[in-house]
């Protein structure tokens, strides 16, 4: 609902921003200034958005300016998407479903995942309306195969279902995440992975364990990555 909010918010600040020009000019001439603004404007509109809603995603990317600019654009391509349809929701040219189909989270999740890693997509997913338990799973599952590959599926299956587990729960008792830094949003998904470890050690042998220790922390170290702490370090 925020985020339909926003959107809203700042598509009614575009169309004021069209129509509310001098009106002696010819329609004809109105209507080709208006297609030739149109992209702009909406572009105007996706930084606005951008700047309200995604500040915290930006900051958590990785690598150098171009990768970042390439990020950053396909957000922008997105979020014009969306308010271009917006806009023609509220003239009466789209429905109001296409417009909640690009609207939603796996919409834009599907676009930005072949350019993030899984620290990356799991800043936007705190960011926006978040994952689903199957997206979270997928998430974690690549590095789980990695380092506790020997582990049986049916036991990795249950690893991801505690930190799955643990994820939402630690989702639900945070604060807004715009109210939160790059290093505290850092420290409580770490929190999150600890709690999850002290509950994996129940269910787990010690060589079973010697397996997820690896993977957890390749977690940590991946978290560590995002802000000013030491990434050779971890607490697990």
């Amino acid at each position: 609902m925020k985020n339909k909010l926003v959107i809203a918010a700042i598509t009614l600040l575009y169309v004021s921003s069209i129509f509310g020009q001098d009106s002696s000019i010819p329609d004809s001439v109105r209507a080709m200034i208006e297609r030739s603004q149109a992209g702009t404007q909406f572009e105007e509109t996706a930084r606005m958005q951008i700047n309200v809603q995604f500040g915290i995603f930006l900051e958590s990317l990785s690598g150098n300016a171009t990768r970042k600019n390439q990020i950053e654009s396909k957000l922008i391509e997105v979020l014009s998407e969306r308010a271009k349809l917006s806009a023609e929701v509220s003239s009466g040219k789209s429905s109001p479903e296409e417009l909640k189909t690009i609207s939603n989270h796996a919409y834009l999740r599907e676009k930005l995942a072949p350019l993030l890693n899984s620290v990356e997509l799991s800043v936007l997913d705190r960011q926006t309306d978040g994952p689903s338990n199957a997206q979270l799973k997928q998430d974690y599952a690549a590095e789980l195969a990695r380092s506790a590959g020997s582990l049986s599926n049916e036991r990795q299956s249950l690893v991801l279902d505690i930190l799955v587990k643990h994820a939402r729960m630690s989702a639900n008792d945070s604060p807004n995440p715009s109210e939160l830094s790059i290093d505290d949003l850092v420290a409580q998904q770490n929190r999150m992975l600890m709690h999850a470890h002290q509950e994996l050690q129940t269910l787990f042998t010690s060589n079973e364990m010697q397996l997820i220790n690896i993977f957890m922390n390749q977690l940590q170290v991946n978290l560590y990555r995002l802000g000013s702490m030491d990434p050779d370090h971890t607490d697990l």
